[in-house]
């Protein structure tokens, strides 16, 4: 093979890690099956061949933040980047559809922003202005929006997204840390435009992220030279069982940004908030 394609036929730590989480997204749509959760299957393989699409990005990601191994590597692309983002894509935007994970966010959705409703309204008695509580609460007529109010929001959403993207590229910081901060712009978004969402935001975040530490430390331990990988003179440093910081970074900004985008995307909320 040339320099532009390289093959090789055996596995790998980068494989193994694909392999993990396509094991957990197996398990997931079994469960779905199962329980006979349609609507759930349906977002899971949307979001699994959207997501999948990304592996076209991994070229702007090696060799400045890492430079994988792979069975199959065309340029700066390689086969397990598409199988990693499948299965990747589906897992942060069920994960929080389960009933008991979703009463246990929805819970603490509610403590947390009673206690924020609080403040705001002491705070709007003591400067005497008003503040959008409505929008902390969860209360928002963005649900009753025409379809096409929907669609100039969705487009929004993608102009958004892209802009943030050219945006965070004339800071000079690494991919990685451009890429948390389009992400969690993106889900800052949402967040404002469909407050009954919110719980979906950081459910996915924190599900995401306990997901992707078992597969980081699963590969770690089988492959003890896998965070070699990593361009770590372009990173903090700083690790965590391992692996460097900036993938719990992805992981957590990743899953807020995708969770809640099916969801977004649609004419109504499945589930709304407290």
């Amino acid at each position: 093979m040339n320099g532009y394609v390289q093959l090789t036929l055996e596995m790998n730590a980068y494989l193994l890690g694909c392999l993990v989480l396509l094991a957990f997204w197996i398990a997931v749509l079994y469960i779905l099956k199962r329980k006979r959760r349609f609507q759930d299957i349906r977002e899971l393989w949307w979001a699994s061949f959207a997501c999948s699409l990304l592996g076209v990005t991994e070229p702007l990601f090696v060799p400045d933040y890492w430079d994988p191994p792979s069975i199959l590597k065309v340029w700066r692309w390689d086969f397990e980047s598409f199988l990693f983002c499948f299965g990747v894509g589906g897992l942060a935007a069920v994960l929080t559809e389960f009933p008991r994970i979703r009463r246990v966010l929805l819970w603490i959705d509610f403590q947390f922003f009673r206690m924020v409703r609080g403040l705001l309204t002491g705070l709007s008695w003591i400067t005497r202005e008003a503040l959008p509580l409505n929008r902390v609460s969860g209360i928002s007529s963005s649900a009753l929006i025409s379809k096409e109010q929907r669609r100039m929001e969705n487009m929004i959403l993608v102009l958004a997204f892209t802009a943030m993207f050219g945006a965070t590229s004339q800071l000079n910081l690494n991919i990685i840390y451009d890429s948390a901060i389009v992400c969690v712009t993106t889900a800052g978004f949402i967040w404002w435009r469909r407050p009954k969402l919110r719980w979906q935001i950081f459910g996915g975040g924190l599900s995401f992220t306990l997901i992707y530490t078992v597969v980081l430390v699963a590969v770690g331990w089988v492959y003890p030279d896998f965070y070699d990988h990593w361009n770590w003179d372009e990173l903090s440093g700083c690790k965590f069982l391992g692996a460097p910081i900036e993938e719990y970074l992805f992981s957590f900004t990743f899953g807020v940004f995708w969770a809640p985008l099916y969801e977004a995307w649609r004419e109504e909320p499945r589930a709304s908030g407290l």
